[in-house]
């Protein structure tokens, strides 16, 4: 990354992105704040999966909506999305949990049980479907991810950056939760987070 941009303010970063479409910018306000909002995310999730996924769509969408974005101080800005993003997810979470009690209620002691475990056994094998259908490094990544490598750890095995690393997770979970949803019916399509 060019020295001129880890001087630049925030604003100057913003400005950049915003009338140039200036990915180097956009690449320092990512170094610039990444770890900052994992941590703060993190913390308010307790998983690191999670947090993850939650400050990568924070910064896809910080990317797209450059444009049409009137941030008036990015800070603030990211720490509020973020805030907002940790609301959602336990909305969601919440709903799962719903969802999935009311599943296992639905079936106890009957033949709908079976149904239940049909129905597990082919969403897993919708997961691994996919993943085989992953490129080959992709895979390979997302697979030391669910491991329990860090980012870091994955990185040095592979001979590739905590960024492409990152890239390769986020590129990976799109694909699966599309794959999934595909082949599922619209009222199972909450299971499908519990297996991601």
């Amino acid at each position: 990354m060019s020295e001129c941009y880890m001087t630049c303010s925030d604003e100057e970063l913003l400005r950049f992105m915003q009338e140039h479409d200036d990915e180097l910018a956009f690449g320092e306000v990512y170094n610039r704040y990444f770890r900052l909002l994992f941590n703060y995310t993190y913390e308010k999730v307790s998983d690191q999966f999670t947090a993850q996924e939650i400050v990568q769509e924070l910064f896809v969408s910080l990317w797209q909506q450059r444009a049409r974005s009137t941030i008036q101080a990015l800070r603030p800005y990211l720490f509020a999305c973020a805030k907002n993003q940790v609301i959602s997810f336990y909305r969601k979470e919440y709903t799962r949990q719903k969802h999935i009690q009311a599943w296992g209620n639905l079936g106890a002691g009957t033949a709908e049980a079976g149904d239940q475990l049909v129905l597990t056994d082919d969403l897993q094998h919708r997961y691994e479907e996919g993943l085989r259908q992953l490129p080959d490094k992709c895979r390979e990544v997302f697979w030391l991810s669910r491991q329990g490598f860090s980012h870091r750890e994955i990185g040095e095995k592979l001979h590739i950056s905590e960024k492409t690393v990152e890239q390769h997770i986020t590129k990976a979970l799109r694909f699966l939760k599309i794959h999934l949803k595909e082949h599922l019916l619209d009222g199972f399509y909450l299971l499908i987070l519990f297996f991601l």
